[in-house]
């Protein structure tokens, strides 16, 4: 069974790294077996096939379906059929992330992750490997502000938070929706360790790693603070005690263990408490078809950001 620490490790990082990085990582992940786990994939070996996992950036699955989700909606005006092409994305998020600017606390959120992202590079240099935040790079950080900004929802819940830049864009977008929207977090959080061997062997590519003294999510501006609880542990024990607190939630976004029984997992506990209207978000899709499968089974549309980030749209009432 594949260890949590190796999970880590294996996150596809391709689009988070740049030079040297990014060609080390693929150079071993290339190395790696092609399965991860069961119907979960290695998205960077020489014998990945994405129509396994029917990882097709841009693709609208099952776009014909009658759906009245708002977030679907707005996906579709900009999509040509079943496909959305990158190039439609460009003017949206321009718009996104200049409006983000404008909200309090952002300046703070580029200030952490500068700090992160020079700490990383530093242990790199000291210890000869290759350390890595573990967040969405910044597109998909743009997709989340755009996303949250057009849902408008009031409780969202998420699995897998490392650094918080997600949680960070997440929560700025419901700064600026209003006073009401909060967001629940659950992680395991990998803090560097320089006592720990297993954080410094030479050439290893550490997918997840949070600075000595910060713990997940930490990140997020201070001044909102009072509308992000973040919980530690597994999200296996800790999502259903969660979720229990609710009616109802509006948005879930997962980013925890990214194999295919644990994703489907976290999907089938969120349904019951996803609130007419609600959308389900997964990061690393190219893992494995997890979203599409689940979007299927309950007859609904889902979209594939990027090879990134997929969303599922629920209808706000059943035709």
């Amino acid at each position: 069974m594949m260890t949590t620490r190796l999970r880590r490790t294996l996150r596809p990082l391709r689009d988070r790294l740049r030079g040297k990085n990014a060609a080390a990582f693929s150079k071993a992940m290339g190395t790696m077996p092609l399965m991860i786990g069961e119907k979960t994939y290695n998205g960077a070996h020489p014998d990945y096939d994405p129509r396994i996992v029917r990882n097709f950036p841009g693709r609208i699955f099952n776009a014909n379906l009658h759906c009245d989700n708002r977030l679907f909606l707005e996906i579709k005006k900009l999509s040509f059929g079943e496909r959305v092409p990158r190039l439609r994305w460009l003017p949206v998020l321009r718009h996104a992330m200049a409006e983000a600017a404008t909200v309090p606390g952002y300046a703070q959120v580029l200030e952490r992750k500068a700090f992160i992202e020079d700490y990383l590079a530093e242990l790199g240099r000291k210890y000869r490997a290759h350390y890595v935040a573990g967040w969405v790079n910044l597109a998909d950080a743009q997709f989340l502000y755009w996303a949250v900004r057009r849902l408008k929802p009031k409780t969202v819940v998420q699995t897998g938070v490392s650094n918080g830049l997600s949680s960070a864009f997440i929560m700025l977008a419901l700064a600026k929706n209003g006073p009401e929207g909060r967001l629940y977090s659950i992680d395991i959080p990998a803090i560097f360790d320089p006592n720990d061997a297993a954080w410094t062997q030479a050439g290893t590519v550490y997918g997840v790693a949070i600075p000595e003294g910060k713990s997940s999510g930490w990140i997020v501006p201070d001044i909102y603070r009072d509308r992000f609880e973040s919980r530690v542990g597994d999200a296996k024990e800790l999502l259903p005690k969660l979720l229990e607190q609710f009616d109802t939630i509006d948005l879930f976004f997962h980013d925890s263990d990214h194999t295919y029984n644990h994703m489907m997992f976290e999907f089938e506990q969120v349904r019951p408490k996803l609130a007419p209207g609600g959308v389900i978000l997964a990061d690393d899709v190219s893992w494995n078809a997890s979203l599409w499968d689940f979007a299927d089974q309950y007859g609904v549309p889902s979209y594939n950001y990027r090879g990134t980030i997929g969303a599922a749209f629920f209808p706000t009432k059943t035709i």
